[in-house]
């Protein structure tokens, strides 16, 4: 029941919201002009939808290719950092090995 009631609510402030923004003219007019190019957009569809179709296809494969550059760009920045952080470990080693090779000698003394 609560969120019957939730989901109400939430709709009746969507609605409400959106009703006070059409009182602002600039809004009304930006609502006007993205539905009726939705509305064309919508119409050339329907009547060819062979060109949604080829449309979509098209879109799909340049999203694909940059997916996967994106993807490939983020491998090689992924083996610079690991070659990066295997070299800082290996110096740290290093630094470590010094260190106690001079404490043993201090010990030594």
């Amino acid at each position: 029941m609560a969120e019957s009631n939730l989901l109400k609510g939430v709709l009746a402030g969507a609605v409400i919201g959106g009703a006070l923004m059409l009182l602002d003219k600039e809004t009304r007019s930006y609502v006007v002009t993205k539905t009726k190019g939705a509305s064309t957009s919508c119409r050339s569809y329907v009547n060819q939808p062979s060109e949604a179709i080829h449309s979509v296809r098209v879109n799909y494969e340049t999203f694909s290719q940059k997916l996967n550059k994106g993807i490939d760009e983020l491998l090689v920045l992924l083996k610079k950092t690991e070659e990066a952080l295997n070299k800082i470990g290996e110096m740290d080693e290093k630094v470590n090995n010094k260190l106690e090779s001079v404490d043993n000698s201090k010990e030594a003394s």
